[in-house]
């Protein structure tokens, strides 16, 4: 499961980065809310999360996600997630 994500940070810097198995475990267990309903209940706060962890893992920032970090970005883009997740998987028919 990864999730490539581009920053853009108010500086006019770009960074593309991947959110990966690691960084949605952690946000997991942070926010107590599972990946899984990102389908229905995606917001703003976890996209930003998400792009933060992946630059936390890389060494690519010791900021601290909120006013730290997130103040530095302009926004954050979604990419096309790449992998299977676990409930994207067609059932075989026969």
């Amino acid at each position: 499961m990864k999730l490539p994500l581009t920053i853009i940070y108010t500086n006019g810097e770009k960074r593309e980065v991947v959110a990966a198995f690691a960084d949605f475990v952690q946000f997991e267990r942070t926010w107590s809310r599972s990946v899984a309903r990102f389908e229905h209940d995606f917001r703003l706060t976890d996209l930003a999360w998400l792009a933060w962890s992946a630059e936390t893992r890389a060494k690519r920032t010791d900021k601290k996600f909120d006013p730290d970090w997130l103040e530095t970005v302009e926004t954050v883009e979604l990419g096309e997630a790449q992998g299977d997740t676990p409930l994207a998987t067609t059932q075989p028919t026969g």
